[in-house]
Formats: C-alpha cells, structure tokens, sequence
C-alpha cells in the first residue's frame, strides 16, 4: 500500500472540515479503540471451550470472572510510550481494554473448575459441564 502525502489545504474552513473528515475515514481504517476480539465456541459432551485471539497480549493482561452466572473477559494493556526521536508517520500498534461475556447457566456449567490458558495469541477457557448434564439423555416418543 501507498503511503498517501497529503497538500495542505489554506482555506480554514475547507481545512477543518478535512480534519473532521480524516478523522472519521481514520476510525474505519483503524478502529483499534472499538476493537473486539474475535472468539471460537466448540461443545462436546463434557465441555464447552472458549478461545479468544488476542495477540501481543500476555496472560497478566486478562481477567477472567464469574458473577451472577455471566462470565466475563476481559484485557487491558497500556500503549507503549512512542520513541522520542522516531518520527512516527502512521503508529497503529497498541491495544486498547476489551471486554467480552457470556452467560453460563449455572444448572449446566461448573463454573468453579474453569480452566484458562494463553498460548500463541489465544486465550484457551475450557468451562466443563455438570457431571448431571453430560448423563443426561432424554428419549422422546414418536407416537
């Protein structure tokens, strides 16, 4: 891709609206602050396993809760401070904080032996299910 060099505009309200403008096509480019991650959701009998991308995250960015039956993920990292000196002409790395949750029926999912794990860029959550869930097969009758 192109780097685009752009001519200053002398009209002051031409300008402003070009700023205004640039800011706006800005957020669609690079929407990093509206960013949410992107998770997979698999089921087998036993469990159901959660796994979130978030690279360039380290596991002391996440928090991982249960409350009220909601669980809850979430990060925060800090922008890094921009090198003094380096004349940045376009920085788009740095994460803002995430948050996402999930309801969990508690009569379905054992929550207190949720396991986590961040390998790679993805954050890992393996919630099993009640033992009571996993037996549990109804037969219907086909009349």
């Amino acid at each position: 891709m192109k780097p685009v060099v752009r001519k200053p505009i002398n009209d002051p309200v031409l300008s402003f609206f070009d700023d205004f403008l640039s800011q706006q096509l800005a957020r669609f480019e690079n929407p990093v602050k509206d960013v949410v991650p992107s998770v997979n959701i698999k089921e087998n009998d036993k469990e159901v396993i959660i796994e979130v991308a978030a690279p360039g995250l380290t596991k002391k960015d996440f928090e991982v809760s249960v409350e009220n039956n909601t669980l809850t993920i979430s990060a925060h990292k800090e922008v890094e401070k921009l090198d003094e000196g380096t004349n940045y002409v376009k920085k788009e790395f740095g994460y803002e904080n995430f948050q996402r949750s999930f309801t969990l029926p508690e009569e379905v999912f054992d929550v207190e032996n949720i396991k986590a794990t961040y390998k790679n860029g993805v954050l890992e959550l393996v919630i099993p299910k009640r033992e009571e869930q996993q037996k549990k097969v109804k037969k219907i009758q086909i009349s």
